[in-house]
């Protein structure tokens, strides 16, 4: 199998869900998690609602054959053997910008909806955060190096079972040694995660102001990697080159069954993409 194909899948995070029938239900998957963060009344709702149906037709219209392209891109490189892991770094970089993207097109319509939000709301907002914050530590807390050692390596096999079917016994080795090198970043992780939902915060209660809640959603949503130490920003470099390498080693391990079943689930993906796409081209001219 040809190095690095997967690179894109997992940036992209897509996986055997990302396919044409469940994104037909995207729409309400997104409804269903504002939920759990905020009860709008009638009319927000009605705005979001409308928000989010343009938001996935153009997502669909739009952004979905970018997906592709990347993947096109992605595997161009590795055929004239030009994919390294720092080539890898800049693909990471490109898929953040398809979120990034993503926000900038929402912003103009979101804005209104949250100045619009009472006291209430933002208190239920915060709380459902916060709530997801300390979930979070407690994942992690109290473990020793060993244990989260022991969980990123259940959690990266599971990932690589599903594209490739199943892992070997040298493919589970490749991912453990990744593990066992990856520079630590929890702490400062963990921290970040806190330092950006007061900052949230802080644009919640000030939301009156449209000029600096603007400023504030844009930073935390599109420029968030600004909240990071240098250190820490350095290390996650690191990782993601390390990550790379470890991508292009077992990819070169792969049997002939393990590439199969990778590039059947691969192409169905990219054609998935694609006439989604121009399903949603057809639907506007």
């Amino acid at each position: 199998m040809k190095k690095g194909v997967m690179l894109l899948v997992f940036v992209l995070g897509l996986s055997a869900c990302s396919t044409k029938f469940s994104y037909r239900f995207l729409d309400w998957a997104i409804g269903w998690e504002q939920e759990d963060y905020v009860t709008l009344d009638k009319s927000q709702q009605k705005v979001f609602d409308t928000l989010i149906e343009k938001l996935v037709q153009w997502h669909q219209s739009t952004e979905l054959s970018q997906y592709a392209a990347q993947l096109t891109q992605v595997e161009n490189l590795i055929k004239t053997n030009a994919l390294t892991p720092q080539l890898w770094v800049e693909q990471v970089d490109i898929a953040k910008r398809h979120w990034f993207r993503l926000f900038e097109f929402s912003l103009p319509e979101l804005l209104p909806i949250v100045m619009s939000l009472n006291d209430g709301q933002v208190k239920q907002i915060l709380a459902k955060l916060r709530e997801d914050e300390r979930e979070l530590v407690k994942k992690f807390a109290g473990k020793t190096a060993e244990q989260l050692q022991k969980d990123a390596d259940s959690n990266l096999q599971e990932q690589f079972n599903d594209w490739l079917g199943s892992v070997s016994a040298t493919q589970k080795e490749l991912i453990h040694q990744y593990n066992q090198q990856r520079l630590s970043t929890l702490d400062m992780w963990l921290e970040y995660r806190h330092e950006w939902l007061r900052q949230f915060e802080v644009a919640l209660w000030q939301r009156a102001d449209k000029a600096l809640l603007t400023e504030r959603l844009t930073l935390l949503m599109t420029q968030a990697d600004e909240l990071k130490s240098e250190q820490h920003k350095v290390l996650l470099r690191k990782n993601t080159e390390a990550f790379g390498t470890l991508l292009l080693a077992i990819n070169a391990s792969l049997s002939e069954k393990q590439s199969t079943h990778f590039y059947k689930k691969l192409d169905k993906l990219i054609q998935d993409l694609t006439e989604l796409n121009q399903e949603a081209i057809e639907k506007e001219t």
